[in-house]
């Protein structure tokens, strides 16, 4: 059903890579791999790593590990396929919130599963062990964690102080000079079924050995018990021993706790909460409740289970649990909040989880500076984090705002207060600093904080288009515009978009003048992007500071860009004629359909005279650099539907689909990454043409999401009272299925959208409960009812 991945692992059966499943709460979380290699950390994934992230997909080592012995035999090995694997096959699932291992040898049947409570800072890692033999066993269950308690082991390990706490019987652990984390308790317990014994170390050395590591640690294979080490300037790690006395035919249920609270009568709390197999089972169940609940607000069923797979549930789990509660993944680890990011990540749980696109909304507004910047990134909770001339960053406040308004009706939190941030200027020369601003004293509505981001964004260059800064959209073109003169095309469209839609919202709030003067410097960008946007064939993609241009048929390297042409089309700025002009460039020169995928630009930097910026330092062909960046290519599908191109947007989302390109075992091959979540970006060159590069960690999620539902599909809310369904699918499809539920109330609609004739240009009739709903310019239209039933709408296209 599309809710778990499985793979069946042994020594000769692992994927081409590690393939990780990112499970997070708000505060806490970790990733694990299919092997068990597992990462976890604590209110910020990259200051407060409570174990090692090791960026390494090919070796995944294990900084966290568990490990069965049998006392009688002395063999040991481990219930996952790491870093001890037994001569078995696993069985792995990597769910929504949790990943399980099953596993039989030795006599045993093992059961695995691991997972992080809705709103609890711990990972609880269940095992279940069932003797299927005769006799009775003897086996003792190990947990290993090596301690971070920051960001690298080799800078804080010696750092930390541990100790056994004998009331509570857990391990602690401390680091009091890891800054805004210093005060944090972490901790780990065994739980469950009664053990016979129970020993511990937090000397790294003694468990793992002098010459020893993960697969065969000292602790495991050569000593009886472990040593009881606790204390300050150890090599620190958590490990415990359980004893257990399982009857031939019974079983026995286990449970190891490890997290971080904010005191240890917090942290005794937690172990006495999870004490009992019933709580673990308790916490598992609300665990697994809560993603079914949020994921299963929209259910779509079309003749493409490429899109089905990932609009059911995978692409809104990536971006909930890794963009924007994890901020990690194995390809990454940030742990901060990215202005534009995590605002463009948001904007997909307005169908599901509205609130939580609200706060979001008031979280970054509260980063903005009285000046109208913002900080282009910012760790919490101090909110360390870099004033840039990024020239986009700010806009994406407004941007998001009024989408979310737009959708959900709540034009209430533009009436929100939120502070402003203060810190020195950037000086002349100077592109970026690092710092730790104050808050200013002063507070607005969010619509004033919108308002000074639009204000501070009327900039124009030589050709009326705005200038460029230290970068747009695209940071890696850092120096385009890094003397001030440098313009963007892209974000020209950009800003003439947005101004459609911030214009209305002055009116409504009665800023009449400001109303005025945005309307008259849209028209004017308007025409600035048909003149010196406009390259004869495409659009241009920015002017250099000396005012040579950028993404033109005259330039040897980048001659065309896709953002510039997709936003060309989705900001209604380019006439027709021209816009399908220049999405045809893109089918042209930047679709690789053999390879299934579509460049961000082409052809790759490498050898022309201009200095775009850090992009020319990636290999060509490689990332944003001549490679498919995603964010961008889910663009050009907006694009491609916006012009009603039927025969490309589903086609080309279905290509995009990690389903797709691991839909065989020679795609597989050449792909190598997680076939369940989207990638940033797909090597756009031999000898790697179609590999999967970063994975999960990602904007592309959030935007894929939108595009399916709203842009293929065409299914949208406005203002919380319409439903409007407008689809863009191929014509041989027969139709297709959505249920939507609404957050409020329950409320559940069943549209059924029907294409008879083979003919899906447009809806040509509607009926809501068996009565006619309206039409508007091929697009259906069905006044909300918010009554807690189900509701069924019925489309039909010709």
């Amino acid at each position: 059903d599309g809710t778990e991945y499985v793979l069946h692992v042994d020594a000769q059966r692992r994927p081409p890579l590690a393939w990780v499943n990112v499970i997070a709460n708000e505060h806490f979380g970790f990733l694990v791999s299919e092997s068990g290699a597992a990462h976890t950390w604590s209110r910020n994934s990259h200051e407060q790593r409570l174990t090692p992230w090791y960026n390494d997909p090919i070796r995944d080592p294990h900084g966290e590990a568990l490990y069965i012995r049998d006392e009688a035999s002395g063999e040991f090995w481990s219930p996952q396929p790491g870093p001890a694997p037994a001569d078995a096959a696993y069985d792995v699932r990597h769910g929504f919130g949790y990943t399980t291992w099953h596993l039989r040898t030795h006599g045993l049947a093992h059961e695995v599963v691991a997972f992080v409570p809705p709103h609890d800072p711990v990972r609880i890692a269940r095992l279940r062990l069932t003797n299927e033999g005769s006799t009775a066993r003897r086996l003792s269950v190990f947990s290993y964690q090596r301690l971070v308690l920051g960001t690298l082991a080799s800078d804080s390990g010696r750092l930390i102080v541990t100790e056994h706490d004998e009331a509570a019987h857990m391990l602690l652990a401390r680091n009091r000079v890891n800054g805004d984390f210093s005060a944090g308790e972490v901790f780990t317990a065994a739980v469950g079924n009664q053990a016979t014994a129970i020993s511990w170390s937090c000397d790294r050395r003694s468990f793992i050995g002098r010459d020893g590591g993960p697969a065969a640690p000292h602790g495991v294979a050569e000593s009886d018990t472990l040593d009881g080490s606790t204390g300050a300037a150890l090599d620190a790690c958590f490990a415990l021993q359980a004893t257990y006395e399982i009857p031939a035919g019974g079983s026995v249920e286990c449970a190891f706790l490890f997290g971080e609270a904010t005191d240890r009568t917090a942290a005794a709390q937690l172990v006495q909460r999870y004490r009992r197999p019933a709580d673990i089972d308790a916490g598992l169940a609300a665990a697994r409740q809560f993603w079914r609940d949020t994921l299963t607000s929209v259910q779509v069923e079309t003749p493409a289970p490429a899109i089905d797979l990932m609009a059911n549930g995978w692409l809104l789990y990536q971006v909930l649990s890794c963009r924007l509660w994890g901020r990690a993944a194995l390809y990454q680890s940030g742990g901060a909040f990215g202005f534009r990011d995590q605002l463009q990540d948001c904007a997909a749980l307005v169908y599901s989880r509205p609130e939580l696109a609200r706060v979001q909304i008031l979280l970054h507004a509260a980063h903005q500076f009285v000046e109208g910047d913002v900080l282009h990134w910012w760790h919490p909770p101090a909110d360390r984090g870099t004033r840039t001339r990024f020239s986009d960053d700010l806009l994406w406040l407004p941007y998001i705002a009024c989408y979310y308004a737009g959708v959900t009706g709540d034009w209430s939190v533009f009436d929100e207060s939120a502070g402003f941030l203060t810190a020195p200027p950037l000086e002349a020369g100077q592109d970026e600093a690092y710092l730790l601003p104050t808050r200013a004293g002063t507070s607005g509505d969010i619509y004033d904080h919108c308002c000074r981001a639009i204000d501070r964004s009327l900039t124009t260059g030589a050709h009326g288009l705005p200038l460029m800064g230290t970068g747009d959209w695209n940071d890696g073109m850092n120096r385009v515009g890094r003397e001030g003169r440098g313009e963007s095309v892209w974000l020209g469209f950009f800003l003439y978009t947005l101004l459609a839609d911030f214009i209305p919202l002055c009116e409504r709030r009665g800023d009449a003048d400001r109303a005025q003067r945005y309307s008259t410097h849209r028209a004017d960008l308007g025409v600035a992007l048909n003149a010196g946007g406009w390259d004869g064939a495409w659009y241009r993609r920015a002017y250099y500071d000396d005012g040579a241009p950028l993404g033109s048929a005259q330039n040897l390297e980048c001659r065309i860009d896709v953002l510039a042409q997709a936003w060309a089309v989705i900001s209604g700025a380019a006439p027709p004629e021209r816009a399908v002009q220049a999405m045809e460039a893109v089918d042209a020169q930047l679709v690789d359909r053999d390879a299934g995928l579509i460049h961000l630009l082409w052809p790759a930097f490498d050898c022309d005279p201009h200095d775009p910026g850090y992009i020319k330092g990636y290999v060509p062909g490689i990332r944003e650099n001549g490679g498919q960046y995603t964010h961008g290519a889910t663009w050009a599908l907006r694009a491609f539907a916006e012009l009603g191109r039927r025969d490309r947007a589903a086609a080309y989302l279905e290509m995009l689909s990690p389903i797709s390109h691991t839909s065989t075992p020679e795609r597989l091959a050449v792909y190598q990454v997680e076939p369940y979540v989207v990638v940033a970006d797909i090597y756009g060159v031999a000898p790697h043409l179609g590999r999967g590069g970063w994975t999960w960690y990602t904007g592309s999620a959030g935007w894929m999401y939108r595009v399916a539902l709203e842009s293929v599909l065409g299914v949208r809310i406005e203002a919380g009272t319409t439903l409007v369904v407008e689809p863009c699918i191929p014509d041989e499809w027969p139709g297709f299925r959505i249920r939507l539920r609404l957050p409020a109330d329950g409320t559940q609609y069943e549209i059924a959208v029907e294409n008879p004739g083979g003919q899906s240009a447009q809806v040509v009739s509607v009926t809501a409960d068996g009565k006619a709903a309206t039409v508007e310019a091929g697009a259906a239209r069905v006044e909300l009812v918010k009554d807690g039933a189900q509701h069924n709408v019925r489309v039909v296209l010709g």
